[in-house]
C-alpha cells in the first residue's frame, strides 16, 4: 500500500503529465512543491465536490458574521461521498452530483479560479461544519515565492557560469 507522501507523488507527477507542452510542464513543476505541501496539511488525498453535470463545482457564498455584506466564494471538499451527497440532495437540484478528484489536482485548479476565494475541507464525515479553509491568495502567494526562489537561484547559476575569475573546482 502507497503512502500519503507517495499517493501525493503521484498526483503531483499526473498533474505535470497532463501539461499541453514542457514549458507549461515545467511551469507546473516549479509549484508542486507548494501545492504537495499545502496538501500534506489535510487528511486526505481525494475529496468529494458538489458539481453541476459539465463538471463545473457548486459555488457556495459566506457572509462574515461581523460584516454580513462582505461576502465570499467557496467549494466544500468532503473527505467521504456520503456527506457530500446528502449535502447535494438537500439542494434538490437534479443538474448536481458529486465529483472525485485528487487533492494536489483541487488545489492547482483553484489557483485558476479568480471567482473563487477558498476551499474548505471536510476532513471528518461526520462534521460539514469545521473544515480547513485554504484561500487561493495564499496558494498564489507561495507560488509567486516559489517561482522567485528558482528564477533567484537560476540567475546565481548564470552568474557563476559567465564569470570566467570563478574557477571550477573538482
Amino acid at each position: 500500500m502507497l503512502t500519503k507522501d507517495q499517493i501525493l507523488d503521484r498526483q503531483v507527477a499526473l498533474l505535470v503529465q497532463g501539461t499541453p507542452d514542457a514549458e507549461t510542464a515545467s511551469a507546473v513543476s516549479l509549484i508542486a512543491s507548494v501545492l504537495k505541501a499545502i496538501a500534506q496539511n489535510l487528511k486526505y488525498t481525494i475529496y468529494f465536490v458538489i458539481q453541476d453535470i459539465e463538471g463545473g463545482w457548486l459555488l457556495t457564498p459566506l457572509s462574515n458574521h461581523d460584516n454580513p455584506e462582505l461576502e465570499k466564494m467557496t467549494i466544500y471538499a468532503y473527505c467521504d461521498r456520503t456527506p457530500a451527497n446528502i449535502d447535494r440532495l438537500r439542494l434538490n437540484d437534479d443538474h448536481l452530483e458529486c465529483g472525485e478528484y485528487n487533492v494536489v489536482d483541487m488545489l492547482f485548479r483553484l489557483i485558476g479560479m479568480k471567482q473563487v476565494d477558498s476551499i474548505v475541507f471536510f476532513d471528518r464525515a461526520t462534521d460539514t461544519q469545521n473544515g480547513i479553509e485554504i484561500a487561493r491568495t495564499d496558494i498564489e502567494e507561495l507560488c509567486e515565492k516559489q517561482i522567485k526562489r528558482a528564477q533567484f537561484g537560476l540567475q546565481k547559476l548564470n552568474e557563476i557560469k559567465n564569470n570566467p575569475n570563478i574557477s571550477n573546482i573538482a
